[in-house]
């Protein structure tokens, strides 16, 4: 009698055991097998691609509509300010006699803070001294010929302050390269913002892989320093 039970009870717990089912979280090292190099570069080149390489198929989006935006607002801020700078000389070269050939944005810079380079023609009144800009350079102690030759291709005269218009003249001129500074800001913001969007990918990338992989990124390792017997020297030796 006493088998028999037995034998029951122990048929019960063997079909309970049977039926059993052990669950394993495959997502820890649904990874395992990817190509972390591959997945770092994607998103260094294109953030969000390399998350999407991992699986995190709706991470895409956010990070590639934020990389266009960027690229558009970089771009454009870009081209933008180089037509201020194109406006601007055009500008100078109608109402100040600048020279047609192309300068640099320090030289238009210059043009914008001095009424002239050696005396403004017809000037009746008594203008601000810092108006000239020989005259403010010999004050200074500098050469005139210090940034720019003091030749006819670097003169410039915006005309008397006597009329308004020329002063307006050179108010709207200002504006253009004011302009221009403010694209150039824009601009580098936005290079900051595209570097800053591929870094936050770049560290996503690493911690989807090490929460979905059962590899190790890093490994650990130690320099031990091994000394001769007789003092004469060192080695090094890595351990990992």
């Amino acid at each position: 009698m006493n088998k028999i039970i037995f034998s029951l009870v122990l048929f019960c717990f063997s079909s309970l055991w049977a039926q059993t089912v052990i669950s394993v979280d495959e997502s820890i090292s649904r990874n395992q097998n990817k190509n972390f190099a591959l997945s770092l570069g994607a998103s260094l080149l294109l953030p969000g691609t390399g998350e999407y390489y991992l699986g995190e198929k709706e991470l895409l989006k956010p990070f590639i509509w934020t990389d266009a935006a960027l690229w558009v607002t970089t771009l454009g801020s870009y081209f933008i300010g180089e037509k201020y700078v194109s406006s601007a000389h055009n500008y100078a070269v109608t109402h100040a006699g600048v020279s047609p050939t192309k300068k640099s944005i320090d030289f238009l810079n210059t043009v914008a803070d001095f009424r002239s380079r050696g005396g403004v023609f017809g000037q009746n009144s008594n203008p601000d001294m810092n108006e000239d800009y020989n005259q403010a350079m010999i004050r200074a102690g500098k050469p005139v010929d210090k940034d720019y030759p003091n030749t006819a291709e670097y003169q410039w005269d915006w005309g008397s302050s006597d009329y308004p218009e020329n002063t307006e003249h050179m108010e709207i001129y200002k504006n253009m390269l004011r302009n221009y500074r403010v694209s150039r800001i824009v601009f580098q913001v936005s290079v900051g913002a595209l570097i800053l969007n591929r870094v936050v990918s770049f560290l996503d990338v690493m911690r989807i892989y090490r929460a979905t992989s059962s590899e190790k990124i890093t490994r650990r390792w130690d320099i031990v320093p091994q000394f001769y017997p007789d003092g004469s020297g060192a080695v090094f030796s890595l351990k990992f």
